[in-house]
């Protein structure tokens, strides 16, 4: 079983620390291609971390319910 070349990014925190490794691997003139196997499996992981943050960006649902507002227990009075 082969070892997978970059963790999965869960947090801001693995992203930061991703980022750096990844920014000082292409610093380097001269790459091993073991290095650069695993700086592309580094910046495929980046990328699924960035887009999962546009997937998630929902506004109040039950206010766009047939694009009327909400009712309040208020409005009855």
């Amino acid at each position: 079983m082969a070892r997978a070349l970059a963790r999965p990014i869960k947090t801001a925190r693995d992203h930061k620390n991703a980022a750096s490794i990844a920014s000082k691997t292409l610093e380097q003139a001269e790459r091993e291609p073991a290095a650069e196997r695993r700086l592309k499996a580094l910046l495929s992981e980046i990328e699924k971390f960035d887009g999962e943050g546009e997937e998630e960006e929902f506004g109040d649902t039950a206010e766009d319910i047939d694009g009327l507002p909400r009712r309040r227990w208020s409005d009855d009075a």
